[in-house]
């Protein structure tokens, strides 16, 4: 008598509360929401610290200058006061290509609204059958059914650049660039390649080294040795800005 093998059953540790009665938001086999992570999601330590055990494995991925962003530093209102953070603004004539990650999503997408406060979700229907903005960087596929594509966005209008209150932390761009790292060196370099916004109008460049400062220390890939590698990188690809950090 031929034996068929057990198909394994995998169950989500998903609490239930008044909100989401119980329920999964997504399909844990086939997930229909998607998030292109451009800044600290590109982190593994960093999007699994929001997303718990709701988040399935991330690709890297490119989004297409035809989709019209350019990533940029911007200076926004946080619970911690005024903070540079990663955004993407919408503009045709200087777009980039746009290195990142896409990872896919189980739970409601709530805990990122949350997280991504002052951000603007935009949604893009992604068909495999069709020409799309987001391509895979690696052996890994895109979906190869119809899903959607979440993007944390910032109006032009709330474009505020770096400035002596608001300067860019490396505390933060160490997480972004660590989360880079784990995806190669030639990643890492299309990612301060592309990213805009380091100096403002006048040229002033606000970047302070606060790393004995405000640590995160759940960002386990956050370590000294990392650190060092991040200095190199920098100094090689970014030099004429780098020289700038205080």
């Amino acid at each position: 008598m031929r034996q068929t093998k057990k198909i394994k059953v995998i169950k989500l540790n998903y609490k239930k509360t008044k909100k989401n009665k119980g329920k999964p938001c997504d399909n844990y086999i086939q997930p229909r929401n998607f998030i292109f992570g451009y800044g600290s999601l590109i982190n593994s330590y960093s999007r699994k610290y929001t997303g718990k055990g709701f988040i399935g494995s991330a690709i890297p991925v490119q989004l297409s200058k035809k989709a019209e962003y350019k990533r940029v530093w911007v200076c926004k209102k946080s619970k911690y006061g005024d903070k540079s953070f990663l955004g993407l603004v919408k503009e045709k004539n200087k777009a980039h290509n746009i290195n990142g990650v896409l990872m896919p999503i189980y739970n409601c997408i709530s805990k990122f609204d949350k997280r991504e406060k002052g951000y603007k979700r935009i949604k893009i229907k992604y068909n495999p059958r069709k020409k799309n903005i987001i391509k895979s960087l690696s052996w890994q596929k895109m979906p190869n059914y119809p899903c959607n594509i979440y993007i944390y966005t910032i109006k032009k209008e709330l474009n505020n650049m770096p400035n002596k209150n608001c300067p860019i932390s490396q505390n933060y761009l160490d997480v972004v660039l660590s989360g880079c790292l784990e995806y190669g060196r030639d990643f890492t370099k299309n990612f301060l390649k592309n990213t805009m916004n380091w100096a403002d109008k006048e040229k002033n460049i606000y970047w302070v080294n606060d790393r004995k400062k405000n640590k995160r220390c759940w960002i386990k890939n956050n370590d000294k040795k990392n650190r060092v590698k991040i200095d190199k990188l920098l100094k090689k690809y970014i030099p004429k800005i780098y020289k700038y950090r205080s």
